[in-house]
C-alpha cells in the first residue's frame, strides 16, 4: 500500500463504471472550467471599471499585478511605483495538476510563519479560493534541521504537496545545510515537493540557494521555486531586508498559490498546526 494514497485495485471497476466515471470526470472539469472563466470575467470587469489595469507588451502581465495561478486566476498585488513583477513558477509548472488530492503542507521559519492564521493568515486566505486545505507549520528562529523534524512527524498525515522555505537561518556549515536538505526530501519522496529559494540579504544566501538547487536536481518530486529573484523586489522586506513587509507577505502567498494552482477539488480548509512555537520571534533580529 502506497503510504500517500489508498488507491482502488483499477481491475476490480468494469467498463460501463469506467465510462460512467468518464463522464462524471468530463462533467466536473467543464463546470469548474465554467466556474473560473465566469469569475476572472468579473474580476477583470471590476477592476477595469476602477482604472486599475494597465497591460504590458508581455501578455498575461500586468504592470504592479502578478498574474496567479494557471490562466484564468487573477489576483491583484500592490506594488510599488513604476514596479512590475511576474511571479515564478517552480520549475517543470504548477503542481496542482499532477496531484489527486488538495492537502497541502507547509514548513518553515518566521518568514512562512508570519503568513500563518495565528499572524495575518494570507496563505490560508489566498489558498482558500483555489481549493487548498493548508497546514502551515512554520516557527521563528529555525533552521533547516527544523524542517527534517516537521517532516517526520506529520508526513503520514497524507499530504499531496509539501511546500518547504528554509535556510535563511545558517550557521555557515555547508554540507550540514545540504543533509538537512536530502533528508527533507528523501522523506518526501512520492510527495509532489516545492522548495523556495531564500531572499538573498547576505552573500551567505547564495551559497545556501545554490546548495538548494544541486540537491533538488537530484530528485524527480522535488522542483524549486525561484523567491530570491521576488524577495529583491523593492517593498517585498522591512528594514531589515531579511522579514517580510505587509506586502510581502501578501506576494510571498500568492507566489506559492500560483506555484500550487487550482486543487483538483474544491474542499478548502486551513488546518491547525502541530509547530507553533513562537519563542524564538524575540531573537528574530537575527534567527529568522
Amino acid at each position: 500500500m502506497n503510504r500517500f494514497h489508498d488507491r482502488a485495485d483499477a481491475s476490480s471497476r468494469t467498463p460501463s463504471v469506467d465510462r460512467m466515471r468518464g463522464v462524471d470526470r468530463m462533467t466536473g472539469v467543464v463546470a469548474r472550467h465554467v466556474t473560473r472563466l465566469a469569475a476572472s470575467l468579473a474580476l477583470l470587469a471590476s477592476l477595469t471599471a476602477c482604472g486599475e489595469i494597465t497591460t504590458t507588451s508581455e501578455s498575461g502581465v500586468l504592470e504592479g499585478v502578478g498574474r496567479l495561478p494557471g490562466y484564468d486566476f487573477w489576483a491583484p498585488v500592490t506594488l510599488p511605483d513604476g514596479v512590475e513583477l511576474q511571479l515564478p513558477l517552480p520549475e517543470g509548472g504548477p503542481v496542482g495538476g499532477r496531484v489527486t488530492g488538495n492537502r497541502v503542507l507547509l514548513v518553515g521559519d518566521s518568514i512562512l510563519a508570519s503568513t500563518a492564521r495565528r499572524y495575518g493568515n494570507e496563505m490560508c486566505e489566498t489558498l482558500d479560493p483555489l481549493g487548498w486545505q493548508v497546514a502551515v507549520e512554520a516557527e521563528p528562529g529555525r533552521f533547516a534541521e527544523f524542517g527534517t523534524r516537521v517532516l517526520r512527524a506529520r508526513i503520514d498525515a497524507v499530504w499531496d504537496v509539501v511546500v518547504i522555505y528554509l535556510g535563511t537561518n545558517y550557521e555557515g556549515n555547508e554540507s550540514s545545510v545540504r543533509r538537512e536538505f536530502e533528508q527533507m526530501f528523501d522523506i518526501t519522496e512520492g510527495v509532489e515537493t516545492v522548495v523556495l529559494t531564500t531572499g538573498v540579504f547576505r552573500d551567505a544566501q547564495k551559497t545556501v540557494n545554490a546548495t538548494i538547487r544541486s540537491v533538488a536536481n537530484r530528485y524527480d518530486h522535488v522542483h524549486v521555486l525561484d523567491w530570491a529573484s521576488v524577495a529583491k523586489v523593492k517593498g517585498i522586506t522591512g528594514r531589515d531586508k531579511i522579514h517580510l513587509s505587509d506586502m510581502g507577505r501578501s506576494v510571498l502567498a500568492q507566489t506559492i498559490a500560483r506555484a500550487l494552482d487550482y486543487a483538483p477539488y474544491r474542499e478548502p480548509s486551513c488546518l491547525d498546526p502541530k509547530f507553533r512555537d513562537d519563542t524564538g520571534i524575540r531573537s528574530q533580529s537575527t534567527n529568522p
